[in-house]
């Protein structure tokens, strides 16, 4: 079982899915939050009547919209219920009415979210945050290699600062994607799946054409590891087993035509 995530780590996988402007103008009310909390513990134990406290200390008699900390706490809450960080939605506790977010799992999150939901595990996630860390600590190396390209005047044949300029634009097309991943992050949690097999579950197939069983574990694209059995849940056996329940019969679209599965088992 996966230990849990503390108030500081749910303060850190936040502020990592937020655009770098968000980013720094809502980390201080978080913050502030987190600290009154208490950073240590888990972020599991907050719960509604935490929320109330510390927002109606903060209000003292303002009105919504003169309380800088509403906003970044409203969205802190929404997030910390999309990943499944806390055991319910504890944005209703702000009193900010029916449409202020933080929808759990499944259709709820992808409907907030524009229908864009990226559906992963929270080892996933932590698999991109650490990505991420990598490709903008690589942003110094090439800076310094278009820096030495530019010394040479002569850009009319310059093939190290025409290679330095492609590395960079890769660099920065493979940053923007893992971060509008984290921005889009779902984690489904046991409730939400409510015995449906979706990411994270482990599920037991029966191959009706070979009367063979064979077991995958359902992981986000990042998280593919064949040798262990975790495939995609964007592959045709994840999709085809997606938001189904032990008992059904599906139809895997495979490469060399259809197939036919009973599944047999969901593990979440």
């Amino acid at each position: 079982m996966a230990e849990p995530t503390t108030a500081v780590e749910a303060l850190t996988h936040f502020i990592n899915a937020l655009e770098p402007e968000t980013a720094k103008n809502d980390r201080p009310a978080v913050e502030q939050f987190i600290a009154w909390f208490g950073s240590t513990r888990s972020i599991g134990e907050l719960s509604g009547e935490d929320v109330t406290r510390y927002h109606e200390a903060e209000a003292e008699g303002d009105s919504a919209a003169d309380l800088p900390h509403l906003e970044p706490l409203r969205a802190f809450l929404a997030y910390c219920s999309r990943m499944a960080f806390t055991d319910a939605n504890l944005v209703p506790f702000l009193q900010l009415g029916a449409h202020a977010g933080g929808a759990r799992g499944l259709e709820g999150a992808a409907e907030e979210l524009g229908g864009e939901a990226y559906h992963v595990t929270l080892e996933g996630l932590q698999v991109l945050e650490r990505q991420l860390d990598k490709l903008k600590g690589e942003r110094p190396v090439i800076a310094e290699k278009l820096r030495a390209a530019l010394a040479d005047k002569d850009f009319r044949e310059n093939a190290p600062l025409d290679a330095a300029r492609d590395e960079q634009a890769h660099l920065e097309a493979r940053i923007r994607d893992i971060e509008q991943r984290l921005r889009r992050a779902v984690i489904i949690d046991r409730d939400s799946k409510r015995g449906r097999a979706n990411v994270g579950s482990t599920v037991r197939l029966l191959n009706l054409d070979r009367n063979r069983e064979q077991t995958f574990t359902l992981v986000s694209p990042t998280e593919v590891d064949p040798a262990k059995g975790k495939i995609s849940i964007e592959s045709p056996v994840g999709l085809a087993v997606r938001n189904r329940a032990a008992g059904e019969e599906i139809v895997v679209q495979a490469p060399a035509g259809p197939i036919s599965f009973r599944l047999l088992e969901v593990v979440d």
